[in-house]
């Protein structure tokens, strides 16, 4: 069981809700400006080849970050519903206290370092967290 104070399950919240607000800025923006990011824009109308390449890279790189912001945003959601329900700070596989120091550096732990570690080298430390 978890033997985090309501002091420190504050700091944390904060900035889970913090880094929730600023994720959902950056979501907000991204889908506001992909009207403008198309592909064509972004290699212009006459391109050479290794210009619209460059582009589909470009393009790439944004749906990556834009994918990676989303997971983060998840696991934010799962950290404050864990919260919401007395289970944050519990690992989800063994049940043990994840400690603070690692829910500080890392508030959006779900698992001890033990059970990550095992969890990584089954899973390869692909995201097995089913979507919503």
């Amino acid at each position: 069981m978890s033997e985090i104070s309501p002091e420190q399950m504050a700091v944390l919240s904060g900035k889970l809700r913090g880094r929730r607000a600023e994720l959902l800025a950056l979501l907000r923006a991204a889908r506001k400006d992909s009207g403008r990011d198309n592909l064509q824009q972004a290699s212009g109308e006459v391109g050479d080849p290794g210009d619209e390449s460059l582009a589909l890279q470009l393009v790439d790189l944004n749906l990556a970050e834009r994918e990676n912001e989303v997971r983060e945003l998840r696991a934010i959601e799962r950290a404050l519903e864990r919260m919401r329900e007395n289970t944050y700070g519990d690992c989800i596989d063994c049940g043990c206290a994840i400690p603070y120091a690692r829910l500080e550096a890392y508030p959006t732990a779900e698992r001890c370092t033990e059970c990550q570690a095992r969890h990584e080298r089954v899973y390869g430390g692909r995201d097995v967290t089913p979507t919503l």
